[in-house]
């Protein structure tokens, strides 16, 4: 985040992010799936699995969006969320999130294209992921569903160096590590502080409420991904 943006959001605000950011990277610095003394020692089938499993912890979050732009009524909230689509997609020339995590897939023996028509590797745990996020939605405000959105846009920012180690352990190449690097230094989290910023000085705890839960239940998706491929749980 640039010193610029740091100015820009009040002190009390600042605080909270930064000791959620802390909290969050230390449960995440105890898990082996991001140790990379550990994965570089994955074999192929933990490979494969890891790039079809992290297809669906991720690839779904369309619907999380999905959810919010269509039951927001403020129309800068759907602005944010579309332009974040629209970087998704690669428009203005640039190759689509989906067309780069392809050649992460590829290079793991994984062809994303079976993986989003059979779900094989759509397993409990990342299923649940997935409808935790829209039973969170839709039991709370739009103010706090947008909250939950920049609390999402956040992490990124947190989890992709953790990733990009992890992708260089395994082998591989620049080309395939494209996908995490792009998402190492997005500013979707900036994008949201225009609307974001109201709710905190409207409602703090709403904010709060949104950023602990988005984390918490990241928190706890690492822990059971990072159980299914180092300790080999293969449930489906």
């Amino acid at each position: 985040m640039s010193s610029q943006t740091k100015t820009s959001i009040p002190p009390e605000l600042h605080q909270f992010l930064q000791h959620k950011d802390e909290e969050y990277r230390h449960h995440l610095n105890q898990l082996d799936l991001f140790n990379p003394h550990k994965t570089k020692d994955w074999d192929k089938t933990q490979k494969a699995k890891f790039a079809a499993v992290f297809y669906h912890t991720r690839g779904h979050f369309i619907n999380f969006m999905w959810y919010i732009t269509n039951f927001a009524e403020d129309e800068a909230i759907k602005a944010v969320v579309m332009e974040n689509i629209h970087e998704e997609i690669g428009s203005g020339n640039k190759f689509s999130h989906e067309k780069l995590y392809e050649r992460f897939a590829q290079e793991c023996g994984v062809n994303i294209h079976e993986e989003i028509i059979d779900e094989t590797h759509y397993v409990s745990f990342a299923r649940a992921f997935n409808q935790q996020h829209l039973a969170w939605l839709a039991k709370h405000s739009t103010k706090a569903q947008f909250a939950a959105f920049s609390a999402y846009e956040r992490l990124d920012n947190i989890d992709y160096p953790f990733l990009t180690s992890l992708a260089e352990s395994i082998g591989i190449s620049p080309s395939g590590l494209t996908f995490f690097r792009v998402h190492m230094f997005v500013e979707h989290f900036d994008s949201t502080l225009d609307k974001l910023l109201p709710i905190w000085q409207d409602s703090p705890e709403t904010l709060q409420q949104a950023v602990a839960f988005i984390y918490d239940h990241q928190h706890t998706m690492w822990r059971k991904f990072s159980d299914y491929i180092c300790l080999k749980h293969y449930e489906n």
